[in-house]
């Protein structure tokens, strides 16, 4: 029998008796940090308004979701549209942002995706029809100084053949039991970012530095099929120093299963590897 609300109605009946035009709708948006590794420098994909709000800035890619398409395929689709991705490329939700007034346009909720690809996988850039260029810029993030009371870095995004600087403070305040982050443009940058973007470009950097290699997201920057050397050059640019080489490739290699095949590099043939999706369900204590 089928189940009744108080007011004995069926699902269909509540569904058909239901005014959708109780609730003022939000818009929603998807936003994606894309990143790669190009020469041996971890890189971000930017666009730069053409229009109003926040013409002449610099923005993640993105878009309105459409009314019947789910949140991942607004991805997909945007991805496709502003680079030649169509598949087979990571992402995940990194965060929503929802202030009441992020957008002057109307309230707008946007959640953005952290994405990642190969160099490789990416055959050509372009601006989609809400944006005057692209650009793939240099991301970095570098800690000034830290203590249990704050931490400070500099978040740093150059793009340049474009000649193109922006630099950012960014002040995480411990507040008893969460940490509470405020940013700030510095004076040396000559473009700045849209909106709140700066907090999604903070948080994925975040995750990476943390997570790179611990989580096996680094794989997701790489070839299927790469050497040590390759691992290790997309890992630093990932956290933005050098590590020793004998410790590193002691601890990647327990996430790592050889091809048997090898390739030249540097005049030298080196062993390839892939990575174990499965390493963390092994019975070894890594």
């Amino acid at each position: 029998m089928e189940e009744r609300n108080e007011r004995g109605q069926t699902l269909q009946e509540f569904l058909n008796a239901y005014d959708e035009n109780l609730y003022r709708r939000p818009s929603n948006t998807v936003d994606i940090v894309l990143l790669t590794v190009s020469a041996n420098k971890l890189k971000v994909l930017l666009v730069k308004r053409k229009d109003h709000p926040f013409i002449h800035d610099w923005a993640m890619p993105g878009g309105f979701i459409n009314f019947d398409e789910d949140m991942e395929t607004a991805v997909t689709r945007e991805l496709a549209e502003e680079t030649s991705i169509s598949s087979n490329t990571y992402f995940t939700q990194l965060y929503t942002f929802g202030n009441a007034d992020r957008d002057p346009r109307t309230r707008i909720i946007t959640t953005v995706y952290l994405s990642m690809t190969p160099e490789n996988n990416i055959r050509n850039t372009c601006a989609a029809d809400d944006a005057a260029d692209a650009g793939w810029f240099t991301i970095s993030k570098k800690i000034v100084s830290s203590d249990e009371k704050a931490r400070k870095s500099i978040l740093s995004l150059d793009e340049e053949n474009l000649g193109i600087h922006m630099e950012y403070f960014v002040n995480d305040i411990a507040c008893r039991n969460y940490v509470d982050t405020k940013s700030q443009r510095l004076d040396s940058s000559n473009a700045k970012l849209a909106a709140d973007h700066i907090k999604a470009l903070n948080m994925a950097m975040d995750q990476m530095q943390h997570r790179v290699a611990s989580s096996g997201i680094l794989f997701n920057l790489l070839p299927a099929e790469c050497t040590l050397r390759e691992i290790q050059n997309a890992y630093e640019a990932v956290i933005g120093h050098k590590v020793d080489t004998a410790n590193f490739r002691r601890d990647i290699r327990k996430m790592l299963v050889p091809v048997g095949k090898k390739k030249k590099t540097s005049g030298k043939m080196a062993e390839l590897f892939r990575f174990n999706p499965m390493y963390t369900y092994l019975e070894e204590d890594l």
